[in-house]
C-alpha cells in the first residue's frame, strides 16, 4: 500500500513546528537584531525625515538643523522618557562616532540656552554638527536596518562617503573571530587521530561490549561542558593549552560515534578478509576502512566544528582571559547588547554553513 502524503505531512507537522519554535525563530530574531536599527528613529523622527533629501555631500540644509533642534526640544519636554530615548540614541551614535555619545545630550542643553535661530543654535551648541560625518552617522542609524553591527563585529565602519575604513578596535575584533574559527578547526583536526582508534574499538567489539563502550564515550557529554572544564582545572590547572586540550577531548566523542556506526555497519569481516588476502594495513585503511568511514567522518566534522566554534563555557572557566568569539557573544548578550550579539552570531554561523555545504558536496561526490 502506497503511503498517504497528506497523512505523512500531518504527522511531521508537529515536529516541524517544534523545530521552528525552539530553534529557527529565536535564531532568526537574534540575527535580525544584528541588522535592525531601533534606537535613533524613535528619538529623532523629524531630523531623519529631513535627511532623506540630503545627498551626503557637504552639510544638510537649514531644515535638517531646524528639525534636530525641534526633536531635541521635544525630548527635553518629555522628561524622563525623553531622557531615556536620548540616551539610547546617543549610545547608538557613539558606537559609530565616539564623539557623538556626549554631543547629543550636550547639544540639547546648550541649544535651548542659545538666543538665535534654531539652525544656528545647533551649530553654536557643538562644532560636531558642522561635520558631514556626524550627519552621515545619524542618517545611517535612522533606517530600519543597516550593516553597522555586522561591520563593527569585524572591525570596520562606513564613512560619510559610503566607503569602509578600519575602526580602532578592528584588529582585535578580527583576531577574536579568527581565533574562534582557528580553535574550531584545530579541534576537528586534533580529534580525528584520537577518535579513530576509539571508533575502531567500538566497531570491532561484541554487541554488549560495544554498547558499554558507547555509554562510556557518551558519559563526558552527559556530564556537561562546565563539569568537564572544572575537572580539567583541578587536574591540570588553567591556561590556553589546557583550554584547547579540554576543547579537543570534548570533541572526541562527537567524532568517534558516527565513525563507529559506519564501520560497524559493515562489520570487521571485510577488513579481515582483505588482510588475509595479503593487503597491507595501509591498503586496508585506504580500500576498506576509509570508504566505509567517510560518511561518519563527514558527520563527525559537521558535529565537532559548530560545537567547538560555539564553545565558550569550558575555555572561559579554564582561561578567563582567553579571547573567544563565542565568549564575546555571551558577554554581549548578558550586557543586553543584542545588536552586537546578533552580528557575532551571523559571523559565527557563516563558517558553519560553508563547512556544511563543503562536506555535503564532498559526500555526494564520493557517493
Amino acid at each position: 500500500m502506497r503511503p498517504d502524503p497528506l497523512r505523512a505531512a500531518l504527522l511531521v507537522t508537529p515536529l516541524v513546528l517544534l523545530v521552528l519554535a525552539a530553534a529557527v525563530a529565536p535564531l532568526g530574531a537574534l540575527l535580525w537584531r544584528g541588522v535592525a536599527e531601533t534606537e535613533v528613529a524613535p528619538a529623532l523622527p523629524r531630523t531623519l525625515r529631513m535627511l532623506r533629501h540630503w545627498d551626503g555631500k557637504g552639510l544638510p540644509d537649514d531644515m535638517a538643523f531646524e528639525a534636530l533642534a525641534a526633536d531635541l526640544a521635544a525630548l527635553r519636554a518629555a522628561g524622563g522618557t525623553g531622557s531615556q530615548a536620548m540616551a539610547r540614541a546617543a549610545g547608538r551614535l557613539g558606537a559609530d562616532v565616539p564623539a557623538l555619545r556626549e554631543v547629543l545630550p550636550g547639544t540639547a542643553g546648550r541649544a535651548a540656552e542659545t538666543r538665535t535661530t534654531r539652525a544656528t543654535s545647533i551649530l553654536v551648541a557643538d562644532a560636531a554638527w558642522g561635520e558631514a560625518e556626524s550627519w552621515a552617522a545619524l542618517r545611517r542609524a535612522g533606517g530600519a536596518a543597516s550593516g553597522f553591527h555586522l561591520l563593527a563585529a569585524i572591525g570596520l565602519r562606513q564613512t560619510a562617503g559610503g566607503g569602509l575604513e578600519d575602526s580602532a578596535a578592528g584588529p582585535h575584533a578580527r583576531a577574536l573571530l579568527l581565533r574562534g574559527i582557528g580553535a574550531a578547526l584545530l579541534a576537528v583536526l586534533a580529534s580525528l587521530p584520537l577518535a579513530w582508534p576509539l571508533a575502531r574499538w567500538m566497531a570491532d567489539a561484541a554487541p554488549r561490549r560495544a554498547a558499554l563502550l558507547a555509554g562510556l564515550v557518551l558519559l563526558p557529554l552527559l556530564a556537561g561542558e562546565a563539569a568537564r572544564a572544572a575537572g580539567w582545572s583541578v587536574l591540570a590547572g588553567s591556561g590556553p593549552g589546557v583550554a584547547l586540550a579540554a576543547l579537543v577531548l570534548g570533541a572526541v566523542p562527537l567524532m568517534a560515534l558516527p565513525v563507529a556506526l559506519c564501520l560497524r555497519r559493515a562489520g570487521p569481516g571485510l577488513a579481515r578478509a582483505a588482510a588475509a588476502h595479503g593487503m597491507s594495513p595501509l591498503g586496508v585503511f585506504r580500500r576498506v576502512h576509509w570508504p566505509l568511514a567517510r560518511p561518519g567522518l563527514a558527520a563527525g566534522c559537521a558535529l565537532v566544528f559548530p560545537q567547538a566554534l560555539g564553545s565558550f563555557v569550558g575555555p572561559g572557566l579554564l582561561d578567563p582571559d582567553m579571547p573567544w568569539a563565542a565568549g564575546a557573544l555571551a558577554a554581549a548578550a548578558r550586557a543586553g547588547e543584542w545588536g552586537q550579539a546578533g552580528a557575532l552570531t551571523a559571523w559565527l554561523l557563516l563558517p558553519v554553513l560553508l563547512a556544511a555545504l563543503l562536506l555535503l558536496r564532498l559526500w555526494r561526490a564520493r557517493a
